[in-house]
């Protein structure tokens, strides 16, 4: 017996179920992904390295002693240890008290910072460097007038 041929289809007829059609290959974003995770931990794991090299390879013999095992009494600094500038005095009707590590006016505090140069500025005048915290605070004088200082202190940043 003969296959039956096929019979024609209507336009309006659902169409004839054929087996499933396999999805695309995704895109390679998986492998990026893992390339570049790859190369991620190849660059942190390098620049570590290079980083630590240094102190990998440095001879612990080279350092010297310890501190502990130094001989000899030790040894005087090169330029003596200056004492803290202790000052008392009136100044354009102002009384100015203190020393380098804190100043006063009138009794309130005048916060005073001590520079890299071994210079001084305070917070009233930021701007210029003195060479003491007495020329410092007689500055500050001079700018303040007739204003008193805040006995809040300085407002933290």
């Amino acid at each position: 017996m003969a296959p039956a041929p096929p019979q024609p289809r209507g336009r309006h007829d659902p169409p004839v179920p054929s087996a499933p059609v396999p999805p695309p290959p995704p895109p390679s974003s998986r492998s990026r992904r893992l390339f570049l995770r790859a190369a991620f931990a190849l660059g942190a794991i390098g620049g570590t390295a290079a980083a630590l090299l240094p102190v990998l390879r440095a001879d612990p013999r080279e350092a010297g002693p310890p501190p502990t095992e130094a001989a000899g009494p030790p040894a005087e600094p090169a330029e003596p240890i200056a004492r803290a500038e202790l000052f008392d005095e009136m100044y354009g009707g102002r009384h100015i008290q203190g020393t380098d590590a804190g100043v006063r006016i009138d009794g309130r505090p005048l916060h005073v910072m001590r520079r890299a140069d071994g210079s001084y500025l305070s917070v009233v005048n930021h701007y210029e460097s003195f060479p003491t915290a007495l020329a410092t605070a007689r500055a500050a004088v001079d700018d303040l007038g007739g204003a008193q200082l805040s006995l809040a202190g300085p407002a933290s940043h």
